[in-house]
């Protein structure tokens, strides 16, 4: 087998599985929706996770997402870590590490 065609054929794979995982989160929502609704709502009545998520993606530093969330709703460092960490464990935030920092982003879960 030629090195092209095992190409070919892994993308394919990748592909279809790429697919299957779509359409099985698709489902996993759909059967959950009324929960996420609910984590949303919650979400969005809490002015530090509702500027947490607001901020996830924009490649800020742990240190500057949490001092931006800060200044912008008035919590202590305290409160916000605990939010933070609070919507990482439900999935809502991904913590990613790039060298020494650790980026928040948007898991996608709420929609």
């Amino acid at each position: 087998m030629t090195e092209s065609v095992r190409t070919s054929e892994e993308q394919a794979t990748l592909a279809d599985l790429s697919t299957r995982l779509d359409l099985l989160i698709a489902l996993t929502k759909l059967a959950n929706r009324d929960q996420l609704r609910k984590l949303r709502d919650d979400i969005e009545k809490d002015s530090v996770s509702a500027k947490a998520l607001e901020l996830a993606g924009t490649s800020l530093t742990s240190n500057d997402f949490k001092s931006k969330i800060m200044e912008a709703t008035g919590a202590s460092e305290a409160t916000v870590k605990r939010r933070i960490a609070d919507l990482v464990d439900v999935g809502v935030l991904r913590a990613r590490r790039k060298g020494r920092e650790v980026l928040y982003e948007n898991s996608g879960l709420l929609g």
